[in-house]
C-alpha cells in the first residue's frame, strides 16, 4: 500500500511539472535556462520601466 501511494505521488508530481513547463514556460526556454545555469555564463538582464506621474 505504501508503495502505491509513493508511486502515485511521484507520477502526479512529474505530470504536474511537465504540464507546467508545457503550458507556462516552454521547452525551448527551459533548455536555454538549463544551459545558462550549467555553463555559468551571464545573461543580459532587461529591466522594464513604467513611468508614474
Amino acid at each position: 500500500m505504501k508503495r502505491k501511494v509513493l508511486f502515485g505521488t511521484i507520477v502526479w508530481t512529474l505530470l504536474i511539472t511537465l504540464l507546467h513547463v508545457q503550458l507556462n514556460v516552454g521547452w525551448s526556454r527551459l533548455v536555454h535556462e538549463a544551459k545558462v545555469l550549467v555553463s555559468g555564463e551571464r545573461e543580459e538582464l532587461i529591466v522594464g520601466f513604467l513611468p508614474v506621474t
